[in-house]
């Protein structure tokens, strides 16, 4: 049969016809399959939430439990303060009897035995408790337990915890009272070699300016509390069948209402499948507590139920708190619930079946009218899937923000140009161009700003060129220019020039007014490659090479180039792994007060000893882990580590000495720097005012209100913060008055020509004096000769460092300088009194 145009739409329409029909039978399968997932999700939600009711349950009475033993153990201090202030009342009441007895009668002396005889043997709490007496001096008068310690200062005796226990009983009576309350660990009878919590009662005893006083264990009352905190969970039951069981983290069962036999047993000591039941509860004990599923006998019934189970730690009493409820009712419930939901789901069925019935009949109506409409249609979308496919191709070319050619469009064009190029004998040129720290406008005024600023710099540098030249940006603030048809490479140092006036001057965008330069790297076909990867990878080698240049540059690529970034990518890579392979180090250089030549803090500088490339200088690896982003870890890690060293020379035994660590910019915009120094303080345990965080002018003149915020965090922690290298930056007297800056250190740059530098001599006087008008610390770096030395001591800058004074030394070199310093310092102090 010929296809015609009428035998296409009959077609045409059997098909629509069939399609109806297919369509109603999968809307009904649909429909039945949903149905069906419906009734599985609500039954499997039905089971979910009945069990939250019964978790719920179970953590709402966990919860109350805890507040009732939490009631007692807070009781526990109470009663155990009544009993002591009693006792103590008690005795006092004795020896003013004895005093008022005998005053006037017997000496002072005689009157102070008789009442410490009299103190002595007398025993309460179970024999446990006794009276001491003290002076107000510290001096032990009366220690029953301990009586070669009578007439002995006990001033420096301290407990477990490093609590001074005799300032802690003076300090409680240091009040008009004249009596208080002081907390200690003490050596329990029942247990010589560890230290139990106790509490004291403390009175003055005014004639004699004695503390009498006496004190007992907390753990004596926590014993019978305990035993009444079990009494009341016994009797306590969750819902209809539910009860608590207490286990003991040790493995001894506690409290069983439902198996009485099994208390005070050990986990061993039970059958095998209570064992295993019991194991499973330490076990979710261990890690942290949680719900529990297991099978266990009930209150009424012999035989083996499902549970679930809640279990909970008592940390205070090392118990294990279990509460739990039995499924059998639930599941019972859920099987009425799960029969209902059954006869929902039969009907739904049926209604869907007839819905759909008549959704065909309608489908089968407007099919025929359908089957035409589609016919016209058809025509239409294959003429838009066209137009589509042209659009598509564009875009998946063009840059979606600047609508420049993007990577692969560039690399299409380049191919063609270069083999255009090698054809006619010409010479094309590539330039790579980089925006100058545009990362620093991205980070602190947001990519909202950067986007707009890279949409305005690719106008600038497409009106700047020819119509045939080819702009292309690859990426974030990368952009490329393809040069055709130059007769010789000069014509490209004439764009890269116009481009460079073109970008300059002011961008106004988002309201802000800013500025931006290029670096640029320009490549030339055939002469720096013959082919898109080689030229394209030589214009970025020779861009880098620009922006090491000073940037807002060009720079013609040069095999030279080459070497230069393979070692400095060789220094990055290496420097990546330094700190994972331990090859970082921090030596000290100190810093001495310049009056009395005592040491008076010192200066953390990082060094890097890598077993390839040796001790590789900071002014080479810094600059790098700057550009990288490398110093955001590296700086966290000196900032932890001279802190931690302070505090190691402080265990060996030597004083407390500050500290410097220099700060990056790089920190203040890539990281939390405030949240570091807290992190690194806490952790070594340095007092913060003994952390000085030097910071360089060009830092402060970044970003005011970030680096202000950030400034004000660190000054809130207790740290100090000082001017690094102060006049050879910004110099912005503003900033001193602004930030609050504690010292301001001199560069070496005004020291070195001192004292006969006249111009240097007088900008160091008046810096010198600047700081101390600010009330500010002044240190000179640089100090190499004497000369100097005594220029800045006779001035009055306080404190100075460099190399006349000391090198910079390793840890264990300073550690022990600071041994020496600190045994001089004593020495001196102590030659005044054996001069006497």
């Amino acid at each position: 049969m010929a296809m015609t145009e009428s035998n296409l739409l009959r077609l045409q329409l059997f098909g629509m016809l069939a399609l109806v029909f297919v369509l109603t039978l999968a809307l009904g399968g649909y429909f039945t399959l949903q149905q069906m997932r419906s009734f599985r999700a609500d039954s499997a939600a039905l089971e979910a939430a009945a069990q939250r009711e019964q978790e719920a349950m179970l953590e709402s009475s966990l919860t109350t439990l805890h507040d009732q033993i939490d009631h007692l153990r807070r009781s526990t201090e109470a009663v155990l303060k009544h009993d002591v202030s009693q006792q103590v009342d008690h005795a006092l009441q004795i020896a003013d009897a004895l005093y008022q007895r005998e005053k006037g009668h017997r000496p002072e002396r005689e009157i102070r035995r008789l009442i410490v005889e009299t103190l002595r043997p007398l025993r309460f709490f179970g024999g446990s408790g006794y009276f001491f007496i003290d002076d107000l001096a510290g001096n032990c008068v009366l220690l029953p337990i301990n009586p070669e310690r009578e007439g002995q200062s006990l001033l420096d005796n301290r407990d477990a915890d490093g609590r001074y226990i005799m300032r802690e009983l003076l300090a409680a009576a240091d009040n008009p009272q004249r009596r208080g309350f002081a907390r200690y660990r003490w050596y329990a009878p029942d247990s010589p070699g560890a230290m139990a919590e106790k509490i004291a009662y403390v009175r003055v005893f005014e004639p004699f300016g004695w503390l009498i006083g006496s004190g007992e264990y907390l753990s004596k009352i926590e014993q019978l509390l305990q035993q009444q905190a079990l009494r009341q969970l016994r009797a306590t039951r969750i819902g209809r069948n539910g009860y608590v069981a207490v286990i003991h983290r040790d493995g001894r069962v506690l409290l069983s209402p439902s198996n009485p036999a099994a208390e005070g047993r050990r986990v061993d000591e039970l059958p095998a499948a209570e064992q295993a039941v019991i194991r499973t509860i330490l076990e979710t004990s261990r890690n942290g507590g949680g719900f529990t599923r297991y099978h266990w006998r009930s209150l009424v019934e012999p035989q083996l139920s499902s549970k679930l189970s809640l279990v909970s730690n008592l940390d205070e009493w090392d118990w294990i708190l279990v509460s739990g409820v039995y499924l059998d009712e639930l599941e019972d419930s859920l099987a009425q619930r799960q029969l209902s939901l059954e006869q929902n789901l039969h009907a739904d069925l049926k209604t869907t079946a007839l819905a759909l019935l008549l959704v065909m009949a309608l489908a089968l109506m407007l099919a025929v009218g359908l089957s035409r409409w589609l016919s016209h249609r058809f025509a239409r979308y294959q003429q838009d899937i066209d137009a589509g496919h042209e659009r598509l191709r564009a875009w998946a070319e063009s840059d979606p923000l600047t609508q420049l050619p993007n990577r692969t469009r560039l690399r299409s064009r380049l191919d063609e140009a270069v083999a255009r190029a090698r054809q006619h004998g010409q010479q094309l040129a590539l330039l790579f161009i980089d925006l100058d720290r545009f990362k620093n406008i991205n980070d602190s005024l947001g990519h909202a700003v950067g986007d707009e600023l890279l949409v305005q710099v690719a106008q600038r540098i497409s009106a700047a060129l020819r119509a045939s030249d080819t702009v292309s940006r690859l990426g974030g603030d990368e952009f490329v220019v393809l040069l055709e048809n130059l007769g010789h490479a000069d014509q490209a140092v004439q764009v890269a020039n116009k481009l460079l006036q073109a970008t300059s001057g002011q961008y106004s965008v988002v309201g802000h007014e800013l500025a931006i330069t290029l670096s640029i790297g320009i490549a030339v076909c055939p002469a720096d490659g013959e082919d898109a990867e080689t030229l394209l990878k030589n214009a970025d080698t020779a861009m880098y090479h620009a922006k090491s240049a000073g940037r807002n540059n060009f720079q013609f690529f040069a095999a030279a180039m080459n070497k230069r970034v393979c070692e400095h990518l060789e220094l990055e890579n290496r420097l990546r792994q330094a700190l994972a392979r331990d090859e970082l180090s921090l030596h000290y250089q100190p810093q001495y007060d310049l009056a009395s030549g005592r040491l008076s803090g010192c200066e953390a500088l990082m060094r890097w000893h890598n077993p390839v490339l040796g001790q590789v200088p900071p002014d080479k690896f810094i600059p790098i882990a700057e550009d990288s982003g490398l110093i955001v870890a590296l700086g966290e890690w000196a900032l932890g580590e001279a802190c931690r060293q302070v505090m190691a020379w402080h265990a060996a035994g030597l004083p407390l000495l500050p500290v410097a660590v220099n700060v990056s910019a790089v920190q203040f915009r890539h990281a939390d720097l405030a949240g570091q120094v807290a992190r690194a303080l806490r952790r070594s345990g340095l007092p913060a005012q003994l952390l000085e965080l030097e910071l360089t002018e060009s830092v402060l003149a970044e970003n005011l209100e970030q680096i202000g915020a950030t400034l004000q965090r660190l000054k809130r922690l207790g740290v100090r913060l000082a001017m690094d290298d102060f006049g050879t930056g910004y110099s912005s007297l503003s900033y001193l008055k602004h930030f609050k800056l504690d010292t301001l250190k001199i560069d070496r740059s005004f020291v070195s020509d001192l004292p006969n530098g006249d111009d240097y001599a007088a900008l160091t006087i008046a810096i010198i004096g600047m700081a101390h008008s600010l009330g500010m610390t002044c240190i000179a770096e640089g100090i190499e000769t004497a000369a100097q030395h005594d220029f800045l001591r006779w001035h009055g800058c306080s404190h100075g460092q460099g190399y006349r004074l000391s090198r910079p030394l390793s840890a264990q070199a300073l550690g022990e300088l600071l041994q020496r310093s600190t045994a001089a310092t004593a020495a001196d102090a102590a030659a005044p009194r054996l001069s006497t």
